[in-house]
């Protein structure tokens, strides 16, 4: 799957490493890796999650984005994905692994969705790099 991207350089590096954690974890996971390991690499992804999100938010409102509240309640589902991922890991790595996929899913198809919209809006201003 290609990886999505929406014209906002700064952002389109934090969906990079973002997907990337995504993916570490689901690989982990699928190979019955180390639990300390595995653990680790969650953390960073709600942490690097929660950043992104704050970053992108920011960026909304500095621009006064019109679609701003409801990106951040989208922003607020996945998060909740998140944790939800968190635990499922608990319950096991198969269930981890597939909520890993389905997580990585949702974050496409945010990025392909809501953050292109964005990523245009704010081309048709000149706000390229936003």
């Amino acid at each position: 799957m290609a990886e999505p991207t929406t014209g906002i350089e700064a952002i389109d590096l934090h969906h990079r490493a973002q997907i990337g954690l995504v993916d570490a974890l689901g690989e982990l996971l699928a190979r019955g890796g180390d639990k300390a390991l595995v653990d680790e690499t969650l953390a960073r992804l709600l942490d690097f999650t929660e950043l992104h999100f704050r970053t992108e938010e920011a960026l909304m409102a500095r621009h006064a984005y019109p679609g701003r509240e409801a990106h951040a309640q989208a922003h607020g589902r996945l998060l909740e994905a998140a944790r939800a991922l968190a635990q499922a890991v608990q319950g096991g790595a198969a269930a981890g692994a597939r909520s890993a996929a389905d997580l990585r899913q949702w974050l496409h198809d945010h990025i392909r969705g809501a953050d292109l919209d964005f990523g245009e809006w704010c081309r048709e201003r000149g706000l390229e790099g936003a």
